[in-house]
């Protein structure tokens, strides 16, 4: 914990009558803002209360030795040779990569910030091979049972060999609830799906441990389910109350007709059984301006979340002003109204008095230019760094931009959806296509980052429409890191999902839909979208179909979200990198080819060159992670190196820590212990290869061999251009391109630009004329 940051008063065990409790799986990077607030509102009205971010404490619990430790033994009997000692390695491992992923340094050193994602990947991988039928990732835990139907979900709540979270509860949760005596209410947040099997979960525990505790649960997803649900549903022998829509004066009702035992008849937004029926409140809006400052002093800031910060959540508005026909929130949530910016000005300056923290996450659904305007002028002076989601505008300018950029802005999330005007006007967006370009130059050129969302099929759309909106993203994000050296740009696209509360699902005539016929069984997915059937799109021209064949190559080359890391990760690198310049004047300029990629020379760049087994050292390239770091070659050898000899400056010292966590070297020396981080590195500390790792040459090519990823990587196509390129042979890219199979074309170019990037590549242009290509912003 930073020395700055203050630490709250312990609170006196038992002193608790309410629990407010955020389940898994929520986001692992940062907190998620319901519970704080919703323990701001009763502690600010005398109420008892304390929160657990449950949803933290399972990840903080699975990514350890300990927590991974507890299925050991079953991985002996389960799992293959093979998976059993992918899972050891990684177990090993876990303390130290979760750790990094906390550290500051994990944002600039990107290798170092894979390798140990791949770690923890590793050992929830193992854990799921031990759960029959689930997947468990960062973002999503996938069991067998899925919250498709109130069935499954209630099968799932008590099956210990499908569901991993009653075991972990076991261990984070019940010891919490025995620690507080004096227990009588308590509260669950379930904002998306992915929560609701580990929130009945927990309350299947809670009924256990604690049968007199009332137990309510409410968040939008709760909000939508809702109507929903009949008199004896299930989920009432889980649970006793739901709450919809906003809480902030639902739970203080709740609480304080529960703690004087009167009915809860009337408490807003309430659904309740009452005998045969259920009982059902109209619910209550909130008012922004009497919500308190969010209460964070029961979350795990220093330790809890896998990115370092804390980036913690503000609002400035509630809900959305638009309507879109594709979007669900204006009709699942109350009205939109704005937060007044000097409060939330206010509400960050306590924020930062309170935990030390310098960056925000604004998680209302818009920031309109208003707020935008209201909040460049209120943060002005200030050193917070912060991130929102917007839409195009007519008046986003170059002067906004800069004063955005000025008072700490460093990305932002924009709808782009589609870049075809017909597409947009049938999709309500109510933007001008003619905004878009604009609207971007004018924040790259101010320094600051965007990710771009955008939508697959909407009903009606072409093919050719749909990979006209890739070209144009693709050709965003070579923009933004070949003219404005902005290089944390995204892009992502998915499918268009029939959202059942959306207005094509309201009026689906209206859009040439037919809904199909439904699972009765599966009442939850119900709740959330439907299967349907769109309009045929008109045939293209032969362009139109070219342009859609050019999107299928780049969609091809793993362009889109799979790749990209978390959003706070993204934008942490973003502060990181714009808030380390000398004099704050903009973005570094890079080597940049532009719009003459084909004829420019491409050869290696002075300083550390990497080069392939050529003199003392040879290029690794881990193809799945995209990590590049080299070795002196002697290590091929199996020849132990000093510390000193492989961290000649800086660069080396961040390539040995990648291959720390690659867990391609350890300490040679015996009785020395597993190293914790690359600073514990001395110049007579002896490094070899580590146990499973195995470096062979074969002719032209090097393979690694990986205890924790498991895999056996060759060096691609990139690595082969590489080894072109430090033969010195002058090769331009369409030299290189013209070697390799058209399939992998994508990522070498997207490979070769990372070597731009990263200055392991130089351009030298044939004459004067190109000159600027290398120095252009």
């Amino acid at each position: 914990m930073p020395a700055h940051m203050p630490v709250s008063p312990p609170r006196r065990p038992g002193s608790s009558r309410v629990l407010l409790i955020n389940p898994p799986l929520w986001n692992p990077y940062a907190p998620h803002l319901a519970v704080p607030l919703l323990l701001a509102v009763l502690r600010r009205h005398g109420v008892a209360a304390s929160a657990l971010d449950l949803s933290a404490e399972t990840m903080r619990h699975l990514l350890s030795a300990e927590g991974a430790g507890g299925y050991a033994a079953e991985c002996d009997e389960a799992l293959r040779p093979r998976a059993r000692d992918r899972f050891e390695a990684a177990r090993s491992s876990v303390d130290r990569a979760a750790d990094f992923l906390r550290s500051p340094g994990s944002i600039t050193d990107v290798d170092g910030h894979a390798a140990a994602t791949a770690v923890c990947q590793a050992v929830l991988d193992g854990i799921a091979a031990l759960t029959p039928g689930s997947e468990l990732n960062f973002d999503r835990f996938d069991l067998r049972h899925r919250p498709v139907s109130s069935r499954q979900v209630v099968r799932a709540v008590a099956d210990t060999a499908h569901n991993p979270y009653v075991r972990v509860f076991e261990r984070v949760l019940v010891p919490r609830l025995r620690a507080l005596p004096d227990l009588e209410v308590v509260g669950l947040s379930v904002s998306a799906d992915s929560q609701l099997i580990a929130a009945l979960t927990a309350a299947r525990l809670i009924r256990r441990e604690r049968p007199e505790v009332h137990i309510t649960v409410g968040g939008n997803f709760v909000t939508r389910i809702a109507d929903r649900l009949r008199p004896g549903h299930p989920f009432f022998e889980l649970i006793d109350s739901l709450v919809c829509y906003e809480g902030e004066e639902s739970i203080v009702d709740l609480v304080d007709r529960l703690l004087s035992g009167r009915s809860l008849h009337g408490v807003p937004g309430i659904v309740v059984p009452d005998g045969d029926e259920l009982h059902r409140c109209p619910s209550a809006t909130a008012s922004l301006g009497e919500l308190p400052v969010p209460d964070f002093t029961d979350h795990p800031l220093a330790d809890g979340y896998l990115a370092p910060g804390p980036v913690l959540p503000v609002i400035a508005s509630r809900s959305c002003a638009w309507k879109c026909a594709f979007c669900a929130i204006p009709f699942a949530s109350d009205k939109f109204r704005i937060r007044a910016p000097e409060a939330v000005v206010a509400e960050m300056d306590e924020l930062h008095r309170r935990h030390g923290t310098r960056h925000f996450q604004f998680v209302d659904e818009i920031l309109t230019v208003r707020s935008m305007r209201a909040l460049a002028h209120g943060l002005a002076g200030r050193d917070y760094l912060w991130y929102g989601e917007t839409r195009f505008s007519p008046t986003i300018d170059r002067r906004l931009t800069d004063a955005l950029y000025t008072a700490g802005c460093r990305r932002l999330d924009l709808g782009l959806e589609s870049y075809n005007q017909d597409v947009l006007d049938r999709m309500r967006k109510d933007i001008k296509a003619s905004w878009i370009a604009p609207n971007l130059d004018a924040l790259l050129g101010s320094g600051v980052s965007v990710h771009l969302f955008g939508i697959a099929g909407f009903p009606g759309e072409a093919r050719w429409q749909t990979a006209r909106t890739v070209e144009f993203a693709a050709a965003t994000l070579a923009r933004s890191r070949e003219r404005y050296a902005v290089p944390d740009s995204t892009f992502g696209i998915g499918p268009f999902v029939l959202d059942a509360l959306s207005p094509v699902a309201a009026t689906p005539d209206l859009f040439q839909v037919r809904v199909l016929h439904q699972n009765p069984g599966d009442d939850l997915q119900m709740a959330l979208s439907y299967d349907y059937v769109g309009p045929l799109p008109e045939p293209g021209s032969a362009e139109d179909r070219d342009v859609a064949a050019r999107a299928d190559r780049i969609l091809g080359g793993a362009f889109g979200d799979q790749d990209r890391p978390a959003e706070e990760v993204v934008f942490l690198r973003a502060a990181a990198r714009r808030t380390g310049e000398a004099g704050g004047d903009g973005p570094p300029r890079v080597p940049c080819p532009g719009p003459d990629w084909d004829l420019v020379p491409l050869r290696p760049a002075g300083g550390w060159v990497v080069r392939l087994r050529e003199g003392r050292r040879t290029l690794l390239y881990e193809p799945r992670e995209g990590a590049l770091f080299t070795l002196p070659s002697r290590l091929l050898d199996g020849m132990p190196a000093t510390a000193a000899e492989l961290c000649r400056d800086s660069s080396e010292h961040a390539l040995v820590r990648a291959a720390l966590h690659h867990r391609c070297l350890e300490p040679a020396e015996p009785g020395t212990g597993v190293l914790d981080s690359a600073a514990q590195l001395t110049g007579d500390l002896l490094l070899r290869l580590g146990p499973g790792t195995r470096l062979v040459t074969e002719a032209a090519d090097v393979l690694l061999t990986s205890l924790v990823t498991g895999q056996r990587l060759r060096l691609s196509a990139s690595g082969a251009a590489v080894a072109r390129l430090v033969a010195g042979d002058g090769s331009s890219w369409a030299a290189l391109a013209g070697r390799c199979a058209p399939g992998s074309l994508p990522r070498l170019r997207t490979f070769v630009w990372r070597l731009l990037v990263n200055r392991l590549l130089s351009v030298e242009t044939p004459d004067r004329s190109a000159q600027p290509l290398a120095g252009r912003r």
